[in-house]
């Protein structure tokens, strides 16, 4: 029976998870593969992370280069996270003509084309399931089940602690600062909470789900990203009024010559699936031309699994192994279709949810309103809320269809005048999904 060797980087709360989900399942899965599945060598710059671990020491490493360098491993998992050094570490163990396993989302955003081709020069594979949606096999459906598919659009929640703020904001009226301490408490959002709730650990996802899709390298510059801090009780409350639920959404959409990429707090009816997704789990929804609807749900986050989609990898390298090939080596290569230019934000139209702050005086809401028409922008709805502050009231608008453009300059003039006491909080509306 063949051995498959194993040195990991990175004994953190995933790579200690992915350990034990070896030492749990790996002689299972090795019989089931028909080789033998062997953790060969762990390595960490913290040596004090193996401290009652319970790991043979003879195996713990305390540089990463005793694993990359090592003729005898044949797989690589780093689980460091960030750019610096694992870009430089994969690339090593790549030109060792090692293969990778990665959940390293921030470093494949920007990086995978270098990557992939890196690892087609070397006859390697790379292999990056656990980079999104943790155990939710989102690279497997779009790279395997939708191969001969073309893939339209997606819409996703693909970030645990933005959803499981909102959704606290949405069920217990509280305000976002509650509602982020609460998060942090139960372990759902870091000390540094910002990749998360300011979109950007969304978009990195967002550039690698959407570059498999459309088969074109999209970076994370390419997205437009807003997060959710801005977001208040009032907006989730009047948004839950008027029949939609605020979330966090990440949508990528193609059509014949252009690609729309975007991470931004969206209002979704009630009724719909992606409504439904509450706490920590995320969701993806896709639509293509052959199998339609797709929807994928479950634990987008946390060490148990992300070690599921790490050890989906292993079977998957041990079975290009077995077969002389790597089924990964680049997803980008090979194409053939004509690269798609990225659709500007201001290009975009939809309907939108506008919050104002104004002072309550008669004639506020005609001059807003005059404001708006002037733009060529029209109301669909209004509603003129009780005071929250002294000497304002909120006055909640949804739009027709408009461009992103139009809106953003009469907003501009709108803020402009003496009788708005804050920022227009705007918030798009998503209908065709």
């Amino acid at each position: 029976m063949k051995q498959i060797n194993i040195g990991l980087i990175g004994f953190g709360t995933i790579g200690s998870a992915v350990v034990g989900a070896i030492k749990k399942n790996g002689k299972s899965l090795g019989e089931r593969l028909g080789c033998r599945i062997n953790l060969k060598s762990v390595c960490d710059r913290d040596q004090r992370v193996f401290k009652g671990s319970g790991l043979n020491k003879k195996i713990i490493k305390k540089r990463a280069d005793e694993i990359l360098s090592d003729p005898a491993i044949n797989v690589v998992i780093e689980l460091i996270g960030g750019v610096h050094p694992a870009r430089e570490m994969i690339i090593k163990a790549l030109k060792n003509k090692k293969h990778v396993i990665t959940a390293n989302k921030a470093l494949l955003s920007d990086y995978k084309k270098e990557l992939f081709k890196v690892a087609e020069e070397n006859g390697v594979g790379l292999y990056f399931e656990a980079s999104v949606l943790a155990g939710v096999p989102v690279i497997k459906v779009l790279e395997e089940s939708l191969a001969g598919n073309r893939v339209q659009s997606m819409w996703g929640i693909i970030n645990g602690t933005s959803n499981y703020i909102l959704s606290n904001m949405h069920s217990k009226g509280v305000e976002f600062k509650e509602a982020l301490k609460e998060a942090q408490s139960k372990g759902y959002a870091e000390k540094n909470y910002s990749l998360d709730v300011e979109g950007f650990d969304s978009a990195h996802k967002l550039a690698i789900i959407s570059s498999l899709a459309f088969r074109q390298d999209i970076k994370l510059e390419d997205i437009h990203v807003e997060g959710i801090s801005s977001i208040s009780s009032g907006d989730v409350m009047y948004a839950k009024e008027l029949g939609y639920c605020i979330k966090l959404l990440a949508v990528a959409k193609a059509s014949r010559d252009c690609i729309e990429v975007r991470v931004e707090p969206t209002l979704l009816p009630s009724q719909h699936m992606l409504s439904q997704v509450n706490n920590a789990y995320n969701a993806v929804y896709i639509k293509s031309d052959l199998a339609k609807d797709i929807f994928l749900y479950g634990q987008g986050a946390g060490g148990s699994s992300t070690s599921s989609a790490v050890v989906s990898d292993i079977a998957d390298v041990v079975s290009d192994i077995k077969s002389g090939g790597a089924s990964r080596r680049n997803f980008l290569s090979g194409r053939k279709e004509k690269v798609k230019r990225i659709k500007k934000v201001d290009e975009n139209e939809a309907c939108y949810y506008v919050r104002f702050m104004a002072i309550d005086r008669p004639g506020v809401l005609a001059k807003i309103s005059g404001i708006l028409a002037k733009h060529e922008i029209s109301i669909a709805s209004v509603m003129q809320k009780s005071r929250e502050k002294v000497g304002a009231v909120p006055i909640v608008m949804l739009t027709h269809q408009v461009k992103e453009i139009s809106l953003k300059k009469a907003l501009k003039e709108i803020d402009r005048q003496k009788v708005i006491m804050a920022k227009s909080v705007v918030i798009k509306i998503e209908k065709e999904c």
